[in-house]
């Protein structure tokens, strides 16, 4: 009986333990090198801020304007690197398109 007790607290225990994690390590991406882009505003059926890496894209919060430091005058897109985290939300842009929402933790001129 004491066996069977310690088995299930041990399981009772390690199932909370995965339950309350929070943000790992395994759950950022970093060093992403990709490309920024600014698809004009959702509002109007554009894109919004979109991140394009590894063949994937992400819908990025914010407008151009949150991201003036990494864009030349006149363009609308620039390569970065950059460490995120995917919400585990989707985001809608321009024709009801979905992507998956990140929020950027780092980012970086390449």
């Amino acid at each position: 009986m004491k066996r069977f007790t310690i088995i299930l607290s041990s399981i009772v225990f390690i199932t909370l333990l995965a339950s309350c994690s929070t943000d790992s390590d395994e759950d950022i991406m970093r060093d992403q090198e990709g490309l920024l882009v600014w698809g004009f505003t959702p509002a109007q059926d554009g894109t919004g801020m979109l991140f394009e890496v590894n063949g994937m894209t992400y819908g990025a919060p914010g407008v151009r304007s949150d991201y003036d430091a990494y864009f030349e005058e006149d363009k609308n897109e620039a390569e970065i690197i950059a460490d995120f985290v995917i919400t585990g939300e989707k985001t809608v842009r321009g024709w009801g398109v979905e992507y998956p929402a990140i929020e950027f933790l780092n980012i970086r001129v390449r």
